[in-house]
């Protein structure tokens, strides 16, 4: 009993070790993929997820993202660009799949602490810089809630595309949620007045993983957001990566091992 108790103790460090070993090396891919906050990018609209409400696809899409310059899709490639989910703050501005454009990376850091709203961004520029931070940070959030609703069920499809139409109501007010049944907007509504409530007495430095994606010039597509599942404070040093991949082949040896001794 004893042998097989300390058998299952060490099948579970190993595993315990392998998923963080699998969350260092995943973590440095994505955080470093995402653009440093000013930059100029490229953006290539590729695909929806299906869902839709009253006519209207919804959040999340996927998009391309590459350096500034990219103007058709063949210019698009793994060595250069990376693949993301995108939520759309933006009702007021037909896209389809296929569409590039350049964008301008803002991290929500950057609404930290500002005295007069970001003119980089494509919303409440003219009003004052807390209304900007609030309604940036309920997008936010919004942004996240949609990540964790599970869409393989119609009921979490509709919850997404709700928590969508939420996103659209807050720069869009008087028409994002016009063409919904009464339902369908009191949810969106109630969507809405959640996440402000949620946020208050945060600040933008609480979405350091979220960054926005405004077209460049503003006027020419939609503007998204981009979580970013692993921010970058959270990506591992190269002396810890070298520990767990030195533990990872100690794992494989030791396993030999055993199975070196348990044939003879």
């Amino acid at each position: 009993m004893w042998r097989a108790y300390c058998s299952v103790m060490s099948i579970m460090r190993h595993i315990k070790t392998l998923m963080l070993l699998g969350y260092a090396f995943a973590a440095p891919l994505v955080a470093q993929a995402i653009p440093t906050s000013g930059s100029i990018v490229s953006m290539e609209l590729t695909g929806v997820t299906g869902t839709s409400m009253e006519g209207y696809y919804t959040s999340p899409y996927f998009a391309s993202v590459g350096p500034s310059g990219l103007t058709s899709a063949s210019q698009f490639t793994s060595s250069n660009s990376f693949s993301t989910m995108i939520f759309c703050d933006d009702f007021l501005t037909d896209v389809g799949v296929g569409l590039i454009w350049q964008a301008t990376v803002t991290d929500m850091s950057a609404l930290s602490g500002i005295s007069s709203p970001l003119s980089t961004l494509k919303f409440d520029t003219t009003g004052t810089a807390s209304r900007q931070q609030q309604a940036y940070m309920a997008e936010a959030w919004l942004a996240e809630d949609i990540l964790g609703v599970n869409q393989s069920t119609s009921a979490g499809q509709t919850k997404a595309a709700e928590l969508s139409y939420a996103m659209w109501d807050i720069f869009d007010p008087s028409g994002a949620l016009s063409g919904l049944t009464s339902a369908e907007r009191s949810a969106a509504l109630a969507d809405v007045s959640s996440a402000y409530s949620h946020i208050a007495g945060d600040n933008p430095n609480d979405f350091s993983n979220v960054y926005i994606f405004t077209p460049k010039p503003t006027s020419a597509s939609q503007e998204y957001l981009v979580v970013d599942p692993f921010p970058p404070e959270s990506v591992p040093e190269p002396a810890t990566l070298s520990l767990l991949a030195a533990a990872l082949a100690g794992i494989g040896f030791a396993a030999r091992r055993r199975r070196k001794t348990s044939d003879s």
